[in-house]
């Protein structure tokens, strides 16, 4: 890739992807607020919340070996797009709890597209220079999340909940309009990925720890900060707004993470294991917090800390993970790691859901923290004492 054309094609490609979050987030922060408004219970929320991340537990791997059989990424990603849109307007016009659940589906279907987008990227790169330029590929996703919250927020104070579907509408739209002039590396196959390969694929260790560890810190995320703060952050007192700027606030320590781990590895004397065992024990603090929580700032204190060691947690396992992964199967490495990191984002808020109800929000707070403890665990269990040259 000559240097003059490099600059162009990844400011494209940033672009695009700041609209692609946008569009899937921009709502998030004040929608459990409205679905109990409209009378969902929170069993209903928490299969709401987990339908987003079950579409992409069952298309992400399959999304990632016909990638690969093809060729081809940009038609995968101009799909994601287009589901985005889709589904941010379709909550615009319904208020209907399953059908509410089969657009976040949808919305799911979208990120899915997200292995495509990775994958495509960190091709632009030589193999030695990926895990760090993946940071700053998460600075464009951080970005759009942190901006699409604020502004979610504001828009829901000032016009209504839904009026923050509609923006997400738009900003899919944009985000399809940049799709089209994403321009993609040919990958270089030798040989087309077969059955047999994708099995050894997912036998490979450095992959299954780095999923596994991904599936926890995305459990702890998508069922606090994603689905069960906002409504301990309006318990204290919080309005649309202060919703909206909690949500942005839970982003920017995430890309300060993003920052930070794009610096990191660029050094190899990094522990891997080290770092990971860090961001799952911020994660265990932030979730404790919360049943304590009398105020609001408690409750920011709490996403900033969840929202810090989730952002490492996934910049470094998503850098990494294919490091010993044939160059044939990325994108299908990269699929078994996205979905298998999605069964935490399915799981998470429906298991916390069915607490919530049982033993109140207090106490589904405890569970979540259990789930970050035990990553914390696997984190040396899985891992053996690393650096960037070698993980497990």
């Amino acid at each position: 890739m000559r240097h003059d054309s490099a600059k162009p094609r990844i400011a494209v490609f940033f672009i695009c992807v700041f609209f692609y979050w946008f569009a899937m987030y921009v709502y998030t922060p004040t929608m459990t607020p409205y679905l109990v408004d409209i009378g969902v219970s929170f069993s209903m929320i928490g299969l709401i919340g987990g339908s987003y991340g079950f579409a992409q537990l069952i298309l992400r791997l399959p999304t990632g070996v016909a990638s690969d059989r093809l060729g081809k990424r940009k038609p995968f990603i101009l799909l994601g797009l287009v589901a985005g849109a889709v589904s941010s307007l379709g909550l615009f016009f319904t208020q209907n709890a399953f059908l509410i659940m089969a657009m976040r589906f949808l919305t799911g279907v979208s990120a899915s597209a997200w292995v495509v987008f990775t994958v495509m990227f960190t091709g632009y790169f030589e193999k030695d220079k990926r895990a760090s330029q993946m940071s700053y590929l998460y600075l464009a996703n951080g970005f759009g999340l942190m901006l699409s919250r604020l502004f979610g927020g504001l828009v829901a104070d000032f016009f209504g909940h839904e009026y923050s579907f509609l923006l997400g509408g738009a900003a899919g739209l944009i985000a399809i309009v940049f799709g089209l002039f994403i321009t993609e590396k040919e990958p270089e196959i030798k040989e087309l990925p077969s059955i047999k390969m994708l099995f050894g694929v997912v036998k490979n260790k450095n992959l299954l720890s780095m999923s596994t560890l991904a599936a926890f810190s995305q459990m702890i995320i998508h069922s606090t900060v994603i689905t069960f703060i906002p409504e301990a952050a309006t318990r204290v007192g919080a309005d649309l707004m202060q919703l909206g700027l909690l949500a942005t606030v839970a982003s920017v320590p995430a890309i300060l993470s993003y920052f930070l781990c794009g610096k990191l590895y660029s050094s190899k004397s990094i522990d891997v294991r080290l770092v990971l065992a860090l961001a799952f024990a911020f994660q265990v603090a932030g979730t404790l917090i919360i049943p304590f929580a009398e105020n609001l700032t408690m409750v920011y204190i709490s996403t900033i800390l969840i929202g810090f060691g989730c952002g490492i947690c996934i910049t470094t396992l998503t850098g990494f993970c294919t490091m010993t992964v044939d160059e044939n199967m990325r994108s299908a490495a990269m699929g078994f790691f996205q979905a298998t990191y999605a069964f935490g984002m399915f799981i998470g808020p429906v298991i916390l859901g069915v607490f919530v109800d049982w033993i109140g929000l207090s106490g589904g707070f405890y569970i979540a923290s259990m789930f970050a403890f035990i990553g914390f665990i696997l984190t040396f269990i899985l891992l053996r004492k690393s650096t960037l040259g070698g993980t497990t």
